[in-house]
């Protein structure tokens, strides 16, 4: 007999918590990379605002042209505005518009 949604939304939500519990070293290593590329986008917002000004970065975001974070060169950062949605040209895991 097949499971509810609700029952399997709670066995996976077990499971996930067990595992986290079981490979704690697991964890220690994804955060490591999600804090350094946020370091990394943080510089980069850093450069921007010595470049243009903080005032003309207020409500835009850095925008990286070949979609890693952690290639801060000059000819790579663009600004762009809030929410523009991010991928880049050719990127297999950028959302499709339709």
């Amino acid at each position: 007999m097949a499971r509810s949604k609700e029952a399997t939304r709670k066995a996976k939500a077990a499971y996930s918590r067990q595992y986290r519990k079981d490979h704690p070293e697991m964890k220690t290593k994804d955060n490591r990379k999600t804090v350094d590329a946020r370091v990394k986008r943080n510089q980069a917002r850093k450069e921007m605002e010595k470049k243009v000004g903080k005032a003309n970065l207020k409500g835009k975001e850095v925008h990286h042209k070949d979609g890693n974070p952690k290639n801060n060169s000059k000819k790579n950062l663009s600004i762009r505005k809030k929410g523009h949605g991010g991928g880049v040209k050719g990127n297999k895991n950028a959302k499709k518009k339709k």
